[in-house]
């Protein structure tokens, strides 16, 4: 026996050289892949740590990595993929955004910023802080113009300035729109608060100047109007009023000094 190892007779000493070639070959190739593989596994994972942080800082927009359903790497389209997680590229439009609505959004943006639509946020009786002017804002009771301090002037006309023992004309207007059951005598009542009060004492003054229904009468220099306005414009309350279950009014007393109003009620 010899030392050597022994070789099949069968099998012709040229195929048993290039066998042990292959051998050998197979053996480096097998190492050389793996060797690739981790190399690749190395790239990709610095690659995928790595590239979300360059497009943060430099706003690129690298591709990231992703793994489908088989385990197969891929690169995602675009780096709003990567924030999809993985997501299947058949489900990116549920989760997008619709172009639709994107561009609807941004009408509604460029038209509220225009300069109509500021022009017209400006000219708002409240945009400022302040109504225009003309606008009910300013106008005391919804009517009245405040032409100087505490004088204010009606659409009619009539002023209405300080004065009376309420200290102001108006004030002492405000008592009558509510009734005093316990005030002897009669006390004549407007319907509709303040307001109502005003439009009917400018309707009285607008009918007494034309002397429609209106018996006018001078004291003290101080003009009286008695006007009939054809229908109901408040009631008479006071004690008298009760006692007579307050009737309904359709008169107006004016009292005038010049345009200024000392008193009005109705009867």
């Amino acid at each position: 026996m010899s030392g050597s190892p022994e070789q099949d007779d069968s099998v012709p000493q040229s195929a048993q050289t290039s066998l042990g070639f292959s051998q050998k070959g197979s053996g480096r190739i097998g190492g050389k892949s793996k060797a690739g593989g981790i190399a690749v596994i190395a790239l990709v994972a610095i690659y995928s740590f790595s590239a979300p942080m360059l497009n943060e800082r430099f706003g690129w927009s690298l591709p990231a990595v992703q793994t489908d359903r088989d385990g197969n790497v891929r690169m995602a389209d675009s780096a709003s993929d990567a924030k999809g997680g993985g997501t299947k590229t058949g489900d990116t439009s549920a989760v997008g955004t619709n172009p639709s609505n994107a561009k609807t959004t941004g009408d509604t943006v460029d038209r509220s910023s225009s300069p109509m639509s500021t022009a017209t946020a400006n000219d708002s009786p409240t945009a400022g802080g302040a109504g225009s002017a003309t606008g009910s804002d300013d106008l005391l009771h919804g009517l009245l113009k405040e032409v100087s301090p505490n004088r204010y002037l009606s659409p009619a006309g009539l002023l209405y300035t300080p004065g009376s023992a309420e200290g102001h004309r108006l004030e002492h207007l405000r008592r009558h729109t509510k009734d005093d059951p316990g005030r002897p005598g009669s006390h004549g009542v407007f319907d509709g608060d303040m307001e109502g009060a005003l439009v009917t004492i400018d309707r009285a003054y607008e009918r007494a100047k034309k002397n429609q229904r209106t018996t006018k009468k001078v004291d003290d220099g101080r003009t009286i109007y008695t006007v009939d306005m054809g229908g109901r414009i408040g009631f008479v309350g006071g004690r008298d009023g009760k006692r007579k279950r307050n009737p309904m009014a359709r008169r107006v007393r004016i009292v005038l000094d010049g345009d200024r109003v000392i008193t009005a009620y109705p009867m």
